[in-house]
């Protein structure tokens, strides 16, 4: 049968799909404090719950470290302690729905005394749509209560005058969870050494989450106003987490194996404080602070495979690092890295990548003697195949694609382009691909399809992929399993570590 020469990409219209990333809205709370946050998924976790062997505790509580500025008597007085959340159920594939999350505080000043007792529930309404889904918290105030303790008095919150409002709009895509988020805050306090105490914050905070990274940051405005005196000031805290991919080489010579990757989980929250308006009897308050909290870092160990096979080969590295991070499976004295990769074998290694959810394939019953048929949109996909499930999780995720006839042509190589493009859809940013006055610097741009065009500017945008010593890209050229590892490695240090610079250099209020 003649394989017709024209592809299109099949952007498949299944219902929209949550995936079970961990959910790290608001893990630093919206007071203006920080916390070390929750280490990212180990590899050994995600294997397992793939394989169905291993357990997420979803409604567990999460206690974390946590500091907060509190200028409630004027000066700043940094408290730290520890933060609890009580998460709610998981939002699941209803379009609309709520549960309920709480978050506490107990912390104590780190000079003098003083003391913070916080407990807040919210009701989280939510709505999808598509990917996108909104939440809006609602504060509980029969269980909402504050307690605040400085050097100049003791505050209580008054619950009945106050408010609290946050809402938030995030986009699921198939590698990454994007959010930002508003907040707008009014604390009515009573006691203290000036009668009462109202305290309006107004803010926004921006995030993001991956298997590889995490950041949230906040930029909140605030506002204090008592019968004595008034201050403006601005709090800005911020929060990174990721694993670093390290090579570490056996001391004893007699040994096995050389040497093997480790992945180093790390994470770094800071703070930083501007007083805009000062009372002048506070004149000797610094205008300006910081504050910094390191976490201890936790090491996984990850295979070591043998590959001395490869030695001296220019993508030899690249590949070590697959099979240690155990995207690429199998046997690798079997793998040959100037073989074309296919369709099938790049798309599996995409989902172990990211981390896609895959679930156990499951047939639905046989009618009238004929036996049962996994659905999928290909034709030609067989469902007895161990990659199958991979393919499943792919067209859920709304970036598989086929070829003008319908089918996937499993075993057939997947020319370069169609691997950008896959690879893009999956970070699901190929809306940075729109602008019309971008230059492609390949000698070849005239071989790219009009439908990878956009895809491919994005990968270049984002140093994924860059001419070859002629300038060009070959684009409709198979792709090798060593150009393939390449990619994916650019891929994953682009998730662990270029994101977070992006984050970093656009919104310039982030700490380090």
């Amino acid at each position: 049968m003649k394989i017709l020469i024209a592809f299109i990409l099949c952007v498949i219209a299944f219902p929209a799909v949550v995936y079970a990333r961990p959910h790290r809205i608001g893990d630093m709370g919206f007071h203006g404090g920080i916390s070390e946050s929750r280490h990212l998924p180990r590899t050994l976790e995600t294997i397992l719950l793939q394989q169905g062997n291993g357990r997420r505790n979803n409604n567990a509580n999460i206690e974390m470290r946590y500091s907060e500025f509190v200028f409630l008597g004027g000066p700043p007085v940094l408290f730290e302690g520890t933060k609890t959340i009580r998460p709610g159920a998981p939002v699941n594939g209803s379009a609309s729905g709520s549960y309920r999350i709480g978050h506490s505080v107990t912390a104590a000043a780190i000079e003098g005394v003083g003391s913070i007792t916080r407990t807040q529930n919210f009701d989280v309404q939510y709505r999808r749509e598509g990917t996108q889904i909104i939440y809006s918290y609602i504060i509980d105030r029969n269980s909402w209560n504050e307690v605040v303790v400085t050097p100049e008095g003791t505050f209580t919150l008054d619950t009945s005058r106050s408010s609290f409002v946050v809402s938030v709009i995030e986009d699921r895509t198939p590698a990454i969870s994007f959010y930002r988020g508003d907040i707008s805050v009014r604390l009515v306090y009573v006691g203290g050494p000036n009668g009462e105490t109202i305290v309006e914050k107004t803010g926004e905070f921006y995030g993001f989450s991956t298997a590889w990274s995490a950041v949230e940051t906040h930029r909140t405005n605030v506002s204090i106003v008592n019968d004595e005196w008034a201050m403006t000031y601005q709090i800005r805290p911020s929060v990174t987490v990721n694993k670093e991919l390290q090579f570490v080489y056996n001391e004893p010579t007699v040994i096995s194996f050389e040497g093997n990757y480790r992945e180093l989980h790390q994470s770094f929250a800071g703070l930083r404080y501007d007083i805009f308006v000062l009372p002048l009897h506070m004149w000797e308050t610094p205008m300006s602070g910081t504050h910094s909290m390191l976490v201890d870092n936790v090491f996984e160990q990850l295979p070591a495979p043998n590959l001395s096979f490869l030695r001296g080969h220019p993508a030899e590295d690249d590949i070590h690092r697959l099979f240690a991070m155990q995207i690429l499976q199998g046997n690798p004295q079997f793998f040959v890295p100037n073989q074309a990769i296919t369709r099938g074998q790049f798309l599996t290694a995409l989902a172990r990548a990211i981390k896609l959810p895959v679930e156990e394939v499951v047939l639905p019953r046989a009618t009238r003697g004929q036996p049962a048929v996994a659905l999928t949109l290909f034709s030609d996909v067989d469902s007895n195949r161990p990659e199958f499930r991979y393919i499943q999780a792919i067209q859920r995720a709304g970036i598989a694609f086929g070829r003008a006839d319908g089918k996937f042509y499993f075993d057939y190589p997947i020319s370069r382009q169609e691997a950008i493009v896959t690879t893009i859809r999956a970070l699901g940013l190929s809306n940075l691909g729109l602008d019309p006055t971008v230059v492609s610097p390949f000698s070849d741009s005239d071989a790219v399809a009009e439908w990878a065009i956009r895809d491919i500017n994005v990968a270049l945008m984002l140093d994924l992929i860059s001419p070859d010593a002629e300038g060009n890209l070959h684009p409709r050229r198979a792709m090798s399993n060593a150009e393939a590892a390449a990619m994916f490695n650019h891929l994953l240090d682009y998730m662990r570590n270029g994101i977070v610079s992006h984050y970093s250099e656009q919104i310039v209020n982030i700490v380090y």
